[in-house]
């Protein structure tokens, strides 16, 4: 039996199951929390926008990659028999016009916010090396991010939200 990776060729008995350090479990199980502590967050933002394209911008980052990465993940903690997280609402909802926070100010936060993944994203690669289909699968998470990052600086700088330090002559 020859085995690469997840990939088998030969005997099923002499099959091993895939293997997980116990740090790559931890990670798993935190990637996972953290993307339904961004789901709830990304909602409650949608609630508290007032620009009808931020609103829009925010609902495109929930299905272009936070929903669609948490399918993965609870698929991989299914696939290794490790103990889901519990699962937030499905969507947060109430009604929030106050005007007290300004679009501008929740915009920075995801801007802070996916900053702060990006570095999540390195950490969990750099530790994942043990299983390499997991490893591959960070990667593409921290693509997926990096993409996203590009685009919210240039929907912030269009809108005028991006701070940008003073420039020197």
């Amino acid at each position: 039996m020859v085995q690469i990776g997840n990939f088998h060729v030969g005997a099923a008995d002499a099959l091993k199951p895939p293997v997980l350090s116990t740090g790559e479990v931890y990670i798993l199980w935190d990637m996972l929390v953290s993307r339904y502590d961004a789901i709830m967050i990304t909602q409650t933002y949608q609630n508290l926008a007032h620009d009808p394209e931020f609103r829009m911008v925010l609902t495109q980052g929930l299905g272009r990659m936070l929903e669609k990465q948490v399918d993965k993940l609870e698929a991989e903690l299914d696939r290794y028999m490790i103990t889901l997280p519990p699962r937030p609402p499905k969507s947060v909802n109430y009604e929030a016009q106050s005007g007290v926070f300004r679009d501008e100010f929740l915009f920075r936060r995801v801007f802070t916010s996916i900053q702060d993944f990006l570095d999540h994203h390195i950490w969990a690669i750099r530790v994942t090396v043990i299983n390499d289909p997991l490893r591959q699968m960070f990667i593409q998470f921290a693509i997926d991010e990096v993409e996203v990052f590009d685009d919210l600086c240039k929907y912030g700088k269009v809108k005028g939200w991006l701070s940008i330090p003073p420039m020197s002559n």
